[in-house]
């Protein structure tokens, strides 16, 4: 594991460090944190400093040359961005969720954080937040609507517009048990701003140097499928909905080239198709199979087993799972979905790519005023989350 930036997720070279001033200096347009914020960035004066043969040290605080104020504000050489204080002590675990518009992104990270936080409890770990900023912005556009209003969440907003929360990321703090510490950095994206991705963006590069790229795949955008689950679920609003999700990850895989980042090509709502068993479909059977994975949980019953052996059942357990929901691809007429990830693990452009299938509410909304009828019932969440982790060296 490596200490990256919370932000543009550029790893910190141990070799150099900047620090901005924090005095009387005014900040001035910075067209690099610009490119890399994807709207206007002002930033004060930087200073780069390097190890050498006659600076055996990094410094942890220098002098403005301008207005001699002293500063030990650490900024990311990269994107310019302040990073939080002793940043650099923690090893760093970075992550985003992709996927078109009204895929759930943004309910997906608000379920995970719970389920990740009950996880950790089992394992003696506790989970914060590690900044203020991440605390508030969690609670008031994740939580509070999901699990206090229970109504459905509003679309992220695009990152160049007013009120882009999420162009701060969510950063997590995990410490206790066999763990140690580890700081987790949450990035959500705006399904419009992934739709409308053309060409290389600065501002969406941290996709390629991200740990673990989700990429969620809503089944109910396909017309078939919801031929399929009419009368058996509430009408999906296809007002909400944007493009083909199999059109959307051609454009986020064009952010990639570095073979970093590995992807959970993911099959959200799939309590949808867990309805297709009581439909005319040719996908019935398999799916009203019993010992099929895609239909059975064991997350919280991993949670109570040693560190090591946990991580193994996970490996065998989502092994079975991706040749699973592979098939189900299949089913669906979207094998191209999951031959565009093999290619891209193939030409060097990801880690690796493995296929999951979750649920983070456990059923479809009935109305906007109202989430869920039972409440949040969430199915595999963690996976991903997990595997990400495992692929990173991290047993958790």
């Amino acid at each position: 594991m490596t200490v990256a930036c919370p932000y543009c997720f550029t790893p910190l070279p141990a070799d150099e460090i900047g620090l901005r001033c924090v005095g009387a200096c005014s900040a001035e347009p910075d067209s690099q944190a610009t490119a890399y914020a994807g709207q206007p960035y002002l930033v004060p004066p930087v200073y780069r400093m390097v190890r050498s043969t006659e600076t055996k040290q990094l410094p942890s605080y220098v002098l403005c040359r301008r207005c001699g104020m002293q500063t030990s504000q650490e900024i990311c050489l990269v994107c310019h961005r302040d990073l939080p204080a002793d940043w650099r002590r923690t090893p760093v675990f970075t992550m985003t969720v992709t996927g078109a518009r009204d895929t759930g992104k943004s309910v997906y990270i608000a379920v995970a954080v719970q389920m990740l936080l009950r996880y950790a409890q089992q394992r003696a770990v506790i989970l914060t937040a590690l900044t203020q900023g991440t605390q508030d912005v969690y609670n008031d556009f994740y939580y509070v609507p999901l699990y206090r209003r229970n109504v459905v969440m509003e679309g992220t907003p695009r990152m160049s517009g007013g009120g882009a929360y999420q162009k701060d990321p969510l950063i997590w703090e995990l410490a206790g048990g066999d763990l140690g510490r580890l700081h987790l950095v949450m990035r959500d994206i705006a399904g419009e701003d992934l739709q409308d991705l053309s060409g290389r963006d600065p501002a969406f590069s941290f996709v390629d140097r991200a740990d673990l790229v989700m990429f969620l795949f809503d089944p109910l955008m396909l017309d078939s499928i919801r031929k399929m689950l009419s009368g058996l679920i509430p009408e999906v609003d296809t007002s909400r909905t944007g493009v083909k999700p199999g059109e959307v990850l051609p454009r986020i895989l064009s952010q990639m080239s570095s073979g970093h980042p590995n992807l959970a090509l993911t099959l959200c709502k799939f309590d949808s198709l867990q309805q297709l068993p009581r439909a005319n479909s040719p996908m019935a059977p398999a799916l009203a199979n019993p010992a099929a994975h895609f239909n059975w949980d064991d997350t919280m019953i991993r949670a109570k087993m040693p560190c090591a052996q946990a991580a193994r059942v996970l490996e065998a357990d989502s092994a079975f799972l991706d040749a699973e929901v592979r098939s189900i691809f299949g089913y669906m007429g979207e094998d191209a979905v999951t031959l565009l990830a093999d290619q891209a693990v193939g030409d060097g452009k990801i880690a690796s790519m493995r296929h999951f299938a979750v649920s983070s509410l456990g059923e479809t909304p009935q109305h906007r005023e109202r989430l869920t009828e039972r409440g949040i019932s969430p199915f595999r969440v963690l996976d991903p989350i997990l595997w990400g982790f495992s692929r990173s060296g991290v047993v958790f």
